[in-house]
């Protein structure tokens, strides 16, 4: 780490609010080092975005908190030279995952005094920035209930919780998704999602074989499935095995167009977007500057 000062923006609600508790480790390890943290603390909803596109062009930025927090920072460093660290305190932590930085704070710390910088991709969707991916459908659905559920469930629990939840009352949408402006497919569908990082919801790896570093969106899609069909897809993307399905398809492009025929809920690493009959995804390469292993 070849910096006087690190600006860490951290998210004290985070992980039912245990966030809060890892400042003092945070900062002893980083004064070891003898670099000075810069404290920022997030009062609300956007505001570590707020706070990160204030900083300064060269600044580390470095996200404590969950995948919201993440999401924000980033959002606000891509497409600046600012570099961005990521240390995990949510309970989910999916993009730490396939970055290679891991769930463990102490890896994490490791990870931000002696890695490198990696130049990754972003996406954007209606010109919404994000990091890890967009979901589509069934996927937002689960998403929108995971903020419900008991909070004593963790992550994963949280997510089984919200899938169980939604199987009574589930729906499939007639779609038209355009890959790259040129291939289009016509499909009644689940869920649409365009991936960049592999793991959604802590544990579900809906893209295990997505980079963040190739320039394409992995895109998956459904056929019409009934209830016993989602049921077995559940422990599918548990496993990473959801592409073994006859009725998932996996596409690779660099921009995407989604037409639907009524408005369907939607959301990126995490955050709920406003349902919309059109989605416009394009992939916006090496523009993110993050360390990892």
């Amino acid at each position: 780490m070849n910096r006087r000062e690190v600006h860490l923006i951290l998210n004290p609600a985070a992980n039912k609010g245990r966030a809060e508790s890892r400042r003092k480790e945070i900062s002893r390890f980083l004064l070891e080092r003898s670099v000075e943290p810069v404290w920022h603390v997030t009062e609300f909803p956007g505001h570590a975005g707020r706070i990160a596109a204030r900083l300064p062009e060269d600044a580390l930025v470095v996200a404590v908190g969950g995948d919201g927090t993440v999401h924000e920072v980033a959002a606000s460093c891509a497409g600046t030279s600012r570099t961005m660290g990521i240390l995990p305190a949510g309970s989910g932590n999916d993009y730490v995952k396939a970055l290679g930085v891991g769930t463990r704070l102490r890896g994490a710390l490791e990870v931000l005094a002696s890695g490198r910088v990696r130049s990754v991709d972003t996406g954007e969707v209606n010109g919404i920035r994000f990091v890890n991916g967009l979901g589509i459908g069934f996927d937002a659905e689960v998403a929108a209930g995971v903020a419900k559920a008991p909070e004593y469930l963790g992550g994963s629990g949280r997510y089984a919780w919200s899938v169980f939840r939604l199987l009574a009352k589930f729906g499939c949408h007639e779609a038209t998704i355009k890959l790259d402006g040129e291939r289009s497919i016509e499909v009644k569908t689940l869920l649409v999602a365009a991936a960049l990082g592999t793991t959604y919801g802590a544990r579900f790896r809906i893209a295990p074989e997505a980079r963040l570093d190739d320039g394409l969106f992995d895109v998956l899609f459904s056929e019409e499935v009934t209830r016993s069909e989602v049921l077995r897809l559940i422990p599918q993307a548990l496993r990473g095995t959801l592409l073994s399905h006859p009725k998932v398809h996996l596409e690779r492009a660099r921009e995407v167009e989604i037409e639907l025929r009524e408005h369907v809920p939607a959301h990126v690493d995490g955050e709920i977007l406003t349902p919309s009959r059109t989605f416009h995804v394009r992939m916006l390469p090496g523009s993110l500057n993050i360390v990892a292993p």
